[in-house]
């Protein structure tokens, strides 16, 4: 019985995706190693939670789950929610209503992925991939 294979992260999906790309299409070499880089330098800017962004985001997808369930299941969920809230020492305001109405996030990785980018794409380079760095994460 073959070992089951491990799941990759998500930026090394993309990385096997883009692998892929170039092999299928050699001349797309240069720009899939742009990216590549990219990728690694958004997610070394992503990679340190000192806000608790991510707690924040996980406490409100578990107070509105994406499917019904019953009561019991419901509770288990907002016990988790609190007791992650508690542990980390967040205000109850600072917890966002649903999980992608955390409206400062945008701003906060547009400016770290200014400073890693700085020089090598322009104002309209680093809006456009804030965007979609700010679609994945309030995924």
């Amino acid at each position: 019985m073959a070992a089951p294979k491990s799941k990759l992260s998500p930026s090394q999906e993309l990385m096997a995706r883009l692998m892929r790309i170039v092999r299928s299409c050699p001349d797309a070499a240069s720009e899939v190693l742009e990216l590549m880089f990219l990728v690694s330098q958004i997610e070394a800017a992503t990679s340190i939670d000192r806000e608790y962004r991510d707690a924040k985001r996980v406490i409100s997808r578990l107070r509105n789950p994406l499917w019904e369930m019953g009561p019991p299941d419901r509770e288990k969920l907002l016990a988790a929610a609190e007791t992650i809230r508690r542990v980390c020492r967040l205000p109850e305001d600072q917890i966002p209503p649903v999980p992608i109405a955390d409206a400062g996030e945008r701003a906060r990785v547009e400016a770290r992925l200014a400073v890693a980018l700085a020089g090598e794409f322009d104002a309209a380079q680093i809006a456009r991939v804030t965007g979609v760095v700010a679609a994945v994460l309030q995924d």
